[in-house]
């Protein structure tokens, strides 16, 4: 008489703290964390990976592998021929008996995995000079900004997040992004164990450097209309809150999301190329500067 057997969600996100993979089925010679079924048959599983990963290049001369992308971004790399295969969210794809492969993937991506039959027959490749330069080229990630077009991507994706207008003499400090090579305010998306004051006090000292006071919200930004495409797939609708911040010190130290940072007039800023969306916000910091008006959108 047969039987269902479940594997509970919290026990599978428990057992990938600090691991990039674990086994849900499988015939494993080694332990791991997560209780799994036995099968000779074939290998179920799943590959997280919570910050850029390089795989190294290897074969298998005898399974084949088939998965299927839950979250995120990967490239593979034919070490053979060098064809170059990208992989998005949802997407779904097989990796043949002895196709020699590297993997780059970025962080936050998730693929579920599966190898027919379970078997160890893992060959690793040498890593040619090739190999190593499409390594260094990483994952360059591209964005684009959308607002109140008519064939603009549909929204798959809302995070809310939070930027800050520091002002220092009349000089605003803003930031000019690597991604879509335009000037914002810095800022970021709020994680789940944070406030949203706090989230802007994170990204303010991980992308500038410097240690803000929160001291008052400029803005709520939330049209619906405003989007953002980024290479993975994810299309964001608009959810920001703009914060007023102070600094004690103007010494910026960027991240690698930024290539360049200014301390702007106020009265120079809307020069900078600037997407929609940023354009209005700065307009908005503008006014609150002179007449401390707020806006709620």
């Amino acid at each position: 008489m047969g039987k269902i057997i479940k594997i509970e969600n919290n026990q599978i996100a428990k057992a990938m703290e600090g691991v990039t993979r674990q086994y849900l089925v499988g015939n494993l010679k080694l332990p791991q964390k997560l209780e799994h079924i036995k099968s000779e048959e074939l290998e179920i599983g799943i590959s997280s990976y919570s910050k850029y990963t390089e795989e190294p290049p290897h074969k298998h001369s005898t399974a084949t592998e088939y998965q299927y992308v839950l979250s995120g971004w990967t490239k593979y790399i034919d070490t053979e021929s060098m064809v170059e295969y990208e992989f998005k969210k949802g997407d779904f794809y097989a990796i043949e008996t002895n196709t020699s492969y590297a993997q780059k993937c970025k962080a936050g991506t998730n693929i579920l995995f599966i190898k027919v039959p379970s078997i160890n027959d893992k060959k690793v490749v040498d890593v040619t000079d090739e190999i190593q330069t499409w390594y260094n080229e990483g994952l360059k990630s591209v964005r684009k900004d959308y607002a109140h077009l008519p064939d603009m991507p549909k929204a798959n994706s809302m995070k809310p997040a939070a930027a800050v207008a520091i002002i220092n003499d009349s000089k605003v400090l803003m930031l000019k992004r690597k991604d879509n090579k335009k000037w914002t305010l810095p800022g970021g998306t709020l994680e789940l164990d944070e406030s949203l004051s706090d989230c802007a006090i994170r990204e303010i000292k991980e992308e500038c450097g410097l240690d803000v006071v929160i001291t008052d919200i400029i803005g709520t930004y939330t049209d619906p209309n405003i989007r953002i495409e980024y290479s993975d797939g994810e299309v964001r609708r608009e959810f920001t809150i703009v914060f007023h911040g102070i600094v004690q010190s103007d010494n910026v130290i960027l991240d690698d999301e930024s290539s360049a940072y200014q301390w702007i007039s106020l009265d120079n800023v809307e020069d900078l190329p600037m997407a929609e969306s940023q354009k209005k916000r700065i307009a908005d910091v503008i006014e609150y500067f002179h007449t401390q008006k707020k806006v709620f959108k």
